[in-house]
């Protein structure tokens, strides 16, 4: 039940940063395009690089995530076939 609740989170969390990589991306070039597009532009590149450095580490946890839930199966499995083997 753990598991759940936690991967509720990060999908949660990432839906969050994904937003506020698009809104200030947005916002930024918005506010300095009358002034210099190419400063624009590399303002808005750093600022997705700083929200997309968060994305892909909540992406790595949701990965671990999974890769635990498959350990908890498989682990699972193996016990209840150690089981029928031993009683043979």
């Amino acid at each position: 039940m753990k598991l759940a609740w936690l991967e509720n989170i990060v999908s949660f969390l990432l839906g969050v940063l994904w937003t506020l990589l698009g809104l200030s991306v947005l916002f930024i070039f918005l506010a300095n395009y009358k002034t210099s597009i190419a400063f624009a532009l590399a303002l808005s590149v750093l600022i997705a690089t700083f929200w997309l450095f968060w994305i892909v580490i909540l992406e790595m946890a949701r990965i671990q995530i999974e890769k635990l839930k498959e350990l908890k199966r498989q682990t699972k499995l193996l016990q209840s076939l150690h089981d029928k083997l031993s009683h043979h």
